[in-house]
């Protein structure tokens, strides 16, 4: 007999559930989704609709399976950000059973700008905390954080490995699928994140990818990493109807 490791009983979610991304043609190359409870990273360059699909997700996962759910911006302003997915036909004030609130980092960024005492937050601490307050009060499933380049403008990481480790865990310990925006600055390197950690730090990676045709811009989806799923590997065209996100597989 060989002695086990990691003792059964020790691991979690070996039967966990499914978040749906509501991808048309997408969720049924992942075996039903991305398992509940894991960090994601949605990646791609600018212009690949990053937060659009991240709200999308959070969105129709509150509309269709009641789940509540958390979004936190960064850069963007809330109103500027309701006011883009509004338009996009995804109005939470729609969301009669379940809802969405959205987390204006942005207002606090503003009011510590210009004070000296701005420069002592703990920016890492305070959005873990915010967040760990409202999944509380308002019992969500699911947060979407727009975005690591954002975060990593505010906050300081002398030592990137460990400290984004200890950012991931701390993340994993809320037990929420959670949805991580990252910008991709090199297009022609898989460099999933500034440190270059953070892909292996992820359950999964949802990449985002753009290619110019003549005078017009296509967009493409790939499931680059999902843990404990078998999944397509392929890139598929994606398209936005401005109703529904569906990749073409034909």
């Amino acid at each position: 007999m060989f002695p086990q490791a990691y003792p059964l009983y020790k691991v979690k979610n070996m039967a966990e559930g499914r978040i749906r991304t509501f991808v048309h043609g997408l969720d049924s190359r992942m075996e039903g989704g991305i398992p509940e409870n894991y960090i994601t990273l949605i990646c791609g360059r600018a212009g690949t609709m990053k937060s659009t699909l991240s709200y999308y997700i959070l969105f129709n996962n509150a509309k269709i399976k009641k789940k509540r759910g958390i979004y936190v911006t960064l850069e963007q302003s809330r109103v500027s950000l309701l006011e883009h997915m509004i338009k996009l036909g995804m109005d939470p004030r729609t969301l009669s059973d379940s809802g969405i609130v959205v987390i204006d980092m942005t207002r606090l960024r503003k009011e510590t700008k210009s004070k000296a005492s701005g420069e002592d937050i703990n920016w890492v601490e305070s959005i873990l905390t915010t967040i760990q307050t409202y999944k509380v009060k308002y019992a969500c499933d699911v947060l979407v954080l727009d975005s690591l380049a954002a975060l990593y403008s505010l906050a300081t990481f002398n030592n990137p490995r460990s400290d984004i480790f200890f950012f991931f865990e701390k993340l994993r310990e809320m037990e929420m699928s959670i949805f991580i925006i990252s910008e991709m600055l090199d297009p022609d390197k898989e460099l999933f994140g500034m440190f270059g950690v953070e892909d292996f730090l992820a359950d999964g990676i949802v990449h985002l990818d753009l290619e110019k045709d003549g005078r017009r811009v296509n967009l493409f989806l790939s499931i680059f990493k999902m843990r404990k799923t078998n999944h397509d590997r392929g890139y598929y065209p994606l398209l936005f109807d401005g109703n529904r996100f569906e990749i073409i597989t034909d």
